[in-house]
């Protein structure tokens, strides 16, 4: 996603410094903290798998030479 859709589904907000040279910050909406349990349990998912998921795209750019 774009960071205009993320604020467009409010799971970040913006602040935008009148500063030069421009400075924006972008954090995480209370809404979008709720998205940390599922992002960690992918990164969870992915560390356990992670032999396998290398073997499988080592494999696939094995085949593409």
């Amino acid at each position: 996603m774009q960071l205009k859709e993320l604020e467009d589904h409010e799971l970040v907000t913006k602040t935008i410094y009148a500063v030069v040279p421009p400075k924006v910050e972008y954090s995480l909406t209370d809404f979008g903290k709720t998205l940390i349990p599922v992002i960690s349990a992918l990164g969870y998912w992915g560390d356990q798998n992670e032999a396998r998921l290398r073997q499988l795209i080592l494999k696939r750019l094995g085949n593409n030479d």
